[in-house]
């Protein structure tokens, strides 16, 4: 048989019921005031804002030896797509990346995949996950510290895909991979285009 919480309080003798009551009380407090203290480590995109210098001018090598910066890359729609080569939805997650041929990039767009280095993502896998998921767009690799440097935060799930608009300002951040997912980068992608 269950007993209810204030049940089993009830049953306590009056001082330790006090104390117990006491120490439940500074235990939720805590749990509550612990969110709001800026702990929180989830990407906080900073949507409209230019990339700090140190990661606007950050040289990413892709396999195929070509060098970018999204200094550099100024006057294009650049899309950063981060992904793992062991992450389930990271493959979900690639035909939204591999939609956009040709005719967007006469258009301007820059899409960039980059692998975050981890164990099972050596270079000799992410090479076989290019070959396997027909990626055309250059792909490089990246530590977590570079990693934490582009979303702005110490979350480092993938995918994320940030996109930037033609003046180097962050349009869009996403987390994770769903058909909204898909659907939302899409439209944030053809808007940029227009612009």
């Amino acid at each position: 048989m269950q007993m209810s919480f204030l049940h089993c309080l009830s049953r306590l003798n009056y001082r330790k019921s006090r104390l117990t009551i006491l120490s439940i009380i500074a235990a939720l407090s805590l749990a509550l005031l612990l969110p709001l203290s800026g702990s929180n480590s989830e990407a906080k995109p900073k949507i409209g804002k230019l990339p700090k210098d140190s990661v606007a001018n950050r040289q990413i090598q892709t396999f195929d030896g070509e060098t970018f910066s999204l200094a550099g890359l100024r006057g294009k729609v650049v899309v950063l797509d981060f992904f793992a080569v062991w992450c389930t939805h990271s493959r979900q997650h690639v035909p939204t990346m591999t939609q956009f041929g040709a005719a967007e990039r006469e258009r301007g767009l820059q899409v960039i995949g980059l692998a975050v280095d981890d164990p099972e993502s050596t270079p000799d896998r992410v090479r076989k996950f290019i070959a396997e998921m027909k990626i055309a767009h250059p792909v490089g690799m990246i530590s977590d510290f570079d990693f934490t440097g582009y979303v702005g935060s110490k979350d480092v799930s993938v995918p994320q895909t940030l996109v930037y608009a033609r003046d180097g300002r962050l349009a869009a951040h996403f987390t994770g991979h769903n058909d909204a997912v898909a659907s939302e980068l899409t439209a944030a992608i053809k808007r940029e285009l227009e612009k």
